[in-house]
């Protein structure tokens, strides 16, 4: 096949797109608190909207190129503990990709505005990931009998580095639709991405989808380190030191975890399901990137950078999470925002004293203000319903620890 340059209209891409950003956010089409919100990503779409040009480029080599588990193409190699599960002789073509949706993003706006335009910008690109497998489904059908297409494998997917991705370059080149990839495997514009399907004979002999966003680290389970997918504590910490976050923000994101912790062991005791490792892991890297703007995005970035894809989702959210308190199930994310506005710095103050330390902060601000007085309405909801369950004051018990340890 020779390159194929495949171009993406708006309007094929906007269901996918915008069930990604509902799901990201946190976002439910039936609560009436989040509907501002939802306008405002809205309204943040229709600014990115001028900027969203999704092209792709695409070829295909034959199934020689993939042997003893490996994908060699023109001298370069590509290896994943996920390719262990996939028989040579299942793979029938190898199509290579690479996509972008242009510079999806809004200058100088608000924080929370940044935020949705890279969430939309993760929408588009998944759309287009989506879109790209419906056309090699189409093509391989036109060449095998019977043929499956898997999902993406590639850089950044099924613990393959994503430095791999200047390799790929290599193969494929990625400026004819405008991407250039920098040494370290970032391309630009940000929301692009590239990788392989494989058209396969029989599809019960591929690893697991849920494997997809895994660390693949060979400690784990047999094939991809599926344990792995959240980061140990000794993990984070190491992430921690390695991207030079401050003394003083570690130790506030240690008085978090252990906060969250507390309050995810009391309600997994009544029966709930709290994962309380990814429940940790978030808790420990939500600040990160603190000192960076909009830090809950960058240091979501470096948590995927290092496969650990499930803790980036709660670390993206926890700066602009609108929880829903009637919903019936409370989660990690629920949790982990809770803990975050009972801490000031690294001790445990509470939520009241937590929440009016920030309204003092943004008083001149009334769109902030309004926005903190329903996060606080909203975790007073939540914490009641805690101690329903638990049958408990939290916040006596939660002080308790603090005295116990005084």
């Amino acid at each position: 096949m020779n390159d194929i340059c495949l171009v993406f209209d708006y309007e094929e891409l906007i269901g996918t797109a915008g069930k990604y950003f509902m799901d990201a956010c946190g976002f439910l089409d039936d609560t009436e608190n989040q509907s501002l919100y939802i306008q405002e990503g809205l309204r943040v779409l229709a600014n990115c909207r001028k900027n969203i040009d999704p092209h792709a480029v695409l070829t295909s080599v034959d199934s020689t190129c993939y042997q003893n588990h490996m994908l060699s193409i023109q001298d370069v190699s590509f290896q994943c503990t996920a390719f262990e599960q996939i028989p040579d002789d299942n793979i029938l073509q190898v199509y290579i990709y690479f996509v972008t949706v242009g510079p999806c993003n809004i200058q100088d706006k608000n924080l929370s505005e940044q935020y949705y335009a890279d969430v939309w910008g993760e929408g588009f690109l998944e759309s287009c990931r989506e879109r790209i497998r419906a056309f090699v489904m189409s093509d391989s059908k036109s060449r095998f009998e019977h043929p499956y297409v898997t999902y993406s494998f590639g850089p950044g997917f099924y613990g393959m580095h994503p430095e791999k991705l200047k390799d790929l370059a290599q193969i494929l080149d990625p400026s004819s639709i405008g991407i250039t990839v920098a040494p370290d495997g970032t391309p630009s514009p940000e929301k692009s991405c590239g990788g392989f399907l494989f058209a396969v004979r029989d599809k019960e002999q591929l690893p697991s989808e849920i494997c997809k966003d895994c660390i693949g680290s060979d400690e784990g389970c047999q094939f991809c380190g599926g344990k792995n997918r959240i980061p140990s504590k000794e993990a984070c910490l190491e992430l921690l030191h390695s991207y030079g976050t401050p003394p003083h923000v570690i130790a506030h994101c240690l008085a978090v975890a252990d906060t969250a912790g507390r309050i995810g062991r009391l309600l997994k005791e009544k029966g709930l399901p709290i994962d309380l490792d990814l429940l940790e892991g978030a808790s420990l890297l939500h600040d990160i990137a603190r000192t960076e703007e909009n830090h809950g995005v960058k240091g979501a970035k470096i948590a995927i950078r290092h496969g650990y894809h499930k803790t980036g989702k709660l670390i993206k959210r926890h700066m602009f999470y609108i929880s829903d308190p009637y919903h019936d199930r409370i989660d990690e994310q629920d949790i982990l925002c809770l803990a975050d506005r009972m801490i000031k710095e690294d001790k445990y103050v509470g939520l009241e004293s937590r929440m009016q330390s920030v309204l003092d902060k943004y008083s001149d601000d009334p769109v902030a203000t309004v926005r903190i007085l329903q996060r606080l309405d909203e975790n007073r909801i939540l914490i009641r319903r805690i101690e329903e369950l638990i049958g408990n004051d939290l916040d006596d018990l939660l002080r308790q620890k603090v005295v116990d340890e005084v």
